[in-house]
């Protein structure tokens, strides 16, 4: 094109006219490449394979939807036809993302469903590995006429693994007769595997005949492990021969330290069979180690044996599956190998508290090396047994108290200086220093009344902004001479105390 802008125009007009309108053709056609290849091509690409593990990350409702068009998670479509709907959720994806080849999906964080999907059309016949890595999924809502029904319809093939989900208060309804309705998964097939997840709050309702309802999973020819539900499960209607479980409908599987506190109810006079933790067992079905709450279902926790199984699961009471705190008594067995089985080592799966719940799951989320169940999303996690009191006031004491949950580690100390006139203290700096948490924590002030601690919107003062820059929070507060005493706590959902700073100096 240069050469060509330096001619004569003389010479062009020479040209024959066939001749020039190639050339002009073939100008256009090299501008044309030249604008439509992006100037940082190699730049555009996405890893969503980042830590390597094989699994694709999904960080927002719209990637967990994509995976109905990668049913076997190798991260390509399944039809060329839904090409468009998977990159709309997985754009520019660098080409073999994952070292050796994708095995599956992963949550990377919590996810809502209920702005963008108020009804969720069931995930089809899932045959990869769908790691939750602890994250909840909240807003779940199905309703269906035909198929299986649950996040996801079926789990299916030794290659078909669910594990470390959390759903909290999901919805389904199913009408669908000679079906399996679950709130993880509507049937598990022979080989397939769901461990450590648990379904808490929200129901699962049935009505079509001989259908299969359970707080987990409908029907199960598969395996589960260390996991529970506490939803409710029942059915509307009459719909003849239905099953109906607080964790599986209808087993032919395995199960195995898990259990059931969610209430089952089958309507009077309905051929309905129904279980704390299992609607109807069948053939070599077995449930190891697996209890129902006798307290929220007085009956029986498997509610009818079909060809000649004689799967047991015992049933407790509240207290009973509340008490032990550990691997003991009739947990002794809970404590699974899940990640090797060949090793014969105890993945210590779950969070026995101090006896007053249920027990959770838990799980080392932050990596720091410790598991715990405030990092498995979602769950009520229990609070520690209360830290001490304040101590008490002594003008001359020039230390300040603390204390820290010795079981999550979140250290508080403080420092605190003030500036005053001789009408008395006007304001006060404090300086605190947050430990090792890394968890969003809630940061609540106090000032001392003179009797006890009262936080400062009860007594009528305004809550200054707790300026955060990296562990340190900073805030000045305008205090009277006598109130020059104050508390910071960390706390961590459902009131549980992580560390406490008592501030105060021996001169105020």
């Amino acid at each position: 094109l240069g050469r060509l802008a330096a001619w004569p125009l003389g010479r062009l007009a020479a040209w024959p006219l066939g001749r020039l309108a190639l050339l002009v053709t073939l100008a256009l056609l090299a501008l044309a490449l030249l604008l439509s290849v992006p100037p940082a091509l190699a730049q555009t690409t996405v890893d969503y394979d980042a830590d390597d593990d094989r699994l694709i990350e999904i960080d927002f409702p719209d990637q967990l939807n994509a995976v109905r068009y990668d049913l076997d998670g190798d991260g390509a479509v399944d039809s060329p036809g839904d090409q468009t709907s998977y990159d709309g959720s997985f754009a520019n994806a660098a080409a073999n993302q994952c070292p050796g080849g994708c095995q599956g999906y992963e949550l990377t964080a919590d996810l809502d469903l209920s702005a963008d999907y108020p009804t969720w059309t069931p995930i089809g016949i899932y045959s990869a590995t769908f790691d939750g890595n602890g994250h909840r999924i909240s807003g779940l809502t199905v309703s269906v006429s035909s198929g299986h029904a649950g996040l996801f319809t079926r789990l299916l093939s030794a290659s078909g693994v669910i594990r470390n989900v959390g759903l909290i208060n999901p919805s389904v309804t199913s009408s669908a007769a000679s079906q399996s309705a679950g709130t993880l998964v509507g049937s598990i097939g022979v080989g397939a595997n769901v461990e450590t997840s648990y379904a808490s709050g929200g129901a699962v309702t049935v009505s079509g005949m001989s259908a299969q309802a359970g707080g987990l999973v409908g029907g199960n020819s598969g395996r589960i492990r260390a996991s529970y539900a506490a939803a409710s499960v029942g059915h509307t209607g009459n719909p003849a021969s239905a099953n109906l479980g607080g964790l599986v409908g209808r087993n032919g599987g395995q199960i195995q330290a898990s259990y059931a506190a969610g209430p089952v109810t089958a309507s009077a006079g309905a051929s309905a069979t129904a279980g704390g933790l299992i609607g109807t067992s069948a053939g070599s079905a077995a449930a190891t180690d697996s209890y129902c709450d006798s307290t929220v279902n007085p009956g029986d926790c498997i509610g009818a044996h079909v060809t000649s199984s004689n799967a047991v699961a015992p049933g407790y009471a509240t207290g009973q599956l509340q008490r032990p705190t550990g691997y003991e008594t009739i947990y002794a067995n809970w404590n699974l190998d899940l990640s090797d089985p060949a090793d014969g080592v105890g993945d210590d799966p779950w969070d026995f508290g101090t006896g007053g719940h249920y027990p959770l799951l838990k799980i080392d989320q932050d990596s720091d090396g410790t598991a715990t169940c405030l990092e498995f999303s979602g769950q009520p996690c229990y609070r520690e047994s209360g830290p001490p009191g304040p101590p008490a006031y002594h003008p001359a004491h020039d230390h300040p108290e603390s204390y820290y949950n010795p079981r999550y580690f979140m250290v508080a100390s403080c420092e605190v200086g003030f500036t005053w006139t001789d009408a008395g203290v006007t304001t006060a700096t404090l300086n605190f220093h947050l430990g090792l948490y890394t968890r969003p924590v809630t940061l609540t002030l106090s000032l001392w009344d003179g009797a006890h601690f009262r936080t400062l919107q009860s007594q009528g003062l305004p809550v200054p902004e707790l300026r955060r820059e990296g562990r340190i929070a900073t805030v000045s507060i305008s205090t009277a001479p006598d109130q020059t005493r104050f508390r910071l706590d960390s706390e961590y959902g459902l009131n549980l105390v992580l560390g406490y700073a008592d501030c105060h100096t021996d001169d105020p």
